[in-house]
């Protein structure tokens, strides 16, 4: 390499792989994306730098996704700030370049856009590799806030997330493509999904403006609600195409416990009701008469997906009118029952022709509807897919202008009544309280800022404290130092992996409690869950999850503490 006057990083250990990583997103040399330019956008407000750049790095180069204040479309990967922040896989933050050794003499620096400061955070994918930074710059020395510096990482995650969805949108549509007719349902998909996408983002950018430009606590709850919804709207599009490419695959995980089904519908009849009712629509449900309760063991959180789909396709295309739910009981012997479950609106309905395709995959009913709608047109695929994979059956009446009834048909084993207090207690599992256990030893192991602070205040909600590590290395320092009742582990982090900590907590010789282990992770398959069994973790909860969910585990955790402590 020639002598030049300023630094130029070390190549990653993993470079080959890493280049290798960024070509499969197939996003180099692409048009701009207004997503990534929301992005880019968000984090200039944010820091308040007049430069923000996505920058994707490979071999020569560092290009840029989406840039502002800044000309050219390419550097060479030389003369960059972030080749840096990707050797370090953590977040740069250069306060003022003419002090720092490394950049003083860079050209960036000496000449235009004469560069002071830099603030870049890694675009670190789910398996670990550094494609390039979310970075901004600026033309005068500056210094970021804390909560600054987390904002810019937990946009840096939200272009990764960006990514992996065009990337998973972009596989399916490759498997799905063996006709005219679909590849141009495929190019209609495309068309959807860019538009389902920009929806949220667009609502997530507007409302952290808002936040900034107001004090007033109502508006600032306004707001946060409404950042809020449109977070869930994305989740739910990413969950979509996740769990079809899992359904593709042969790999959706199911999990068989008792509950009650009419619970389970009253449960979500009241969160349904008020979506309709803020539409103007009536919604009913109807139950079996006489029966307080319906005990089965089976997939709840399966029947409740399609339940959720059904119901807010119902909702969708119904404009006036209403939208009933309704639960059959068909047949019931010693030691089974089955079960009839109808949607039933007076919505747009469909066309006759439509109804053989309706289960298939990019087959919205009509192009205008889908743009009106909105929807990825994935949904009744994957309920298809679920029924099909549990022996369920899921059919369809309509009438185009006169609205749709869908049927879910369930033949279910029935709960063990030596389970039934157990299922009572699963009715009430809304707002947990733990406060009774305040003095509980827990310990969080979580490299994302963001994160950390998520799961702290979540648990400060549940009544709990906890301490706070980045890795596993200081996981198992701090548990060498202090007692730990329960160990909440992320499974991807630098340095020492979750999986990793977890095989030496319950395999290192030591006379000190092994904590109960549960695996945090973003992955959510067999796969994963059998790695962590493996590994010796005691459970799993699968990013990103809900206070309620978080107070499940614990709840299930307290039930045999401490003797479910190894000693």
């Amino acid at each position: 390499m020639e002598n030049l006057p300023y630094s130029v990083a070390p190549l990653p250990e993993n470079e080959e792989e890493r280049v290798q990583a960024l070509r499969r997103y197939r996003i180099l040399d692409t048009p701009a994306e207004e997503k990534y330019d929301g992005i880019i956008k968000a984090a200039s407000l944010i820091c308040g730098a007049p430069m923000a750049l996505v920058s994707l790095i490979d071999s020569e180069r560092q290009w840029f996704k989406a840039r502002m204040g800044i000309n050219d479309s390419e550097t060479p990967r030389r003369d960059s700030f972030c080749q840096f922040a990707l050797y370090e896989n953590k977040t740069l933050i250069v306060e003022d370049a003419q002090l720092d050794p490394r950049f003083r003499q860079n050209p960036y620096v000496v000449n235009d856009p004469n560069i002071r400061f830099y603030a870049g955070a890694p675009l670190r994918t789910p398996d670990g590799y550094v494609l390039g930074t979310l970075c901004v710059l600026d033309t005068q020395p500056k210094k970021l806030s804390e909560a600054e510096i987390q904002a810019l990482e937990a946009l840096a995650n939200s272009v990764v997330s960006f990514m992996e969805l065009d990337a998973k949108s972009q596989s399916l549509i490759q498997l799905q493509a063996v006709a005219l007719e679909l590849q141009k349902a495929k190019e209609q998909f495309f068309i959807n999904m860019n538009h389902e996408l920009r929806t949220p983002v667009h609502g997530i950018l507007g409302m952290v403006d808002l936040l900034h430009q107001t004090n007033n606590p109502e508006l600032q709850k306004e707001y946060l609600d409404s950042l809020t919804e449109s977070s869930e709207h994305l989740i739910r599009l990413i969950n979509d195409v996740i769990d079809f490419s899992k359904a593709e695959s042969g790999s959706l995980h199911f999990s068989f416990k008792e509950f009650d089904m009419i619970s389970l519908l009253e449960r979500y009849s009241e969160e349904a009701s008020d979506k309709a009712f803020k539409k103007g629509l009536a919604f009913k449900t109807i139950l079996p008469p006489a029966r307080e309760s319906i005990d089965v063991k089976s997939d709840s959180i399966r029947v409740r997906q399609i339940l959720v789909n059904l119901v807010s396709n119902a909702l969708k295309f119904t404009e006036k009118g209403g939208v009933t739910v309704e639960l059959a009981l068909e047949r019931e012997t010693e030691t089974d029952i089955t079960l009839s479950l109808s949607v039933k609106d007076t919505g747009i309905g469909i066309e006759a022709h439509r109804i053989p395709t309706l289960f298939e995959a990019f087959s919205q009913t009509d192009i205008s509807n889908s743009r009106k709608y909105g929807g990825t047109g994935l949904g009744l695929s994957i309920c298809k897919r679920i029924c099909e994979a549990l022996d369920w059956n899921i059919s369809v009446e309509s009438e185009s202008g006169k609205g749709s009834r869908f049927v879910l048909e369930m033949t279910l084993p029935k709960a063990d009544l030596s389970e039934k207090v157990k299922i009572v207690e699963s009715k009430n599992r809304i707002n947990f309280d733990f406060s009774e256990h305040k003095d509980l030893k827990i310990l969080v192991a979580e490299d994302n800022p963001v994160n950390q602070r998520l799961i702290q205040k979540m648990l400060e909600k549940l009544g709990l404290r906890c301490a706070v590590v980045s890795n596993g290395i200081d996981a198992l320092a701090y548990w060498e130092e202090m007692d730990v009742d329960l160990l909440l582990l992320d499974i991807q982090m630098p340095e020492l992996s979750g999986l990793e900590t977890a095989r030496i907590l319950k395999k290192k010789p030591s006379t000190r409690k092994v904590p109960w282990i549960i695996a945090v992770t973003a992955h959510d398959s067999p796969e994963d869950r059998k790695a962590c069994a493996e590994a010796g973790m005691d459970d799993y909860l699968g990013k990103p999850f809900r206070i309620e969910d978080l107070g499940e585990k614990i709840q299930e955790f307290l039930k045999d503490f401490p003797s479910s402590l190894a000693s």
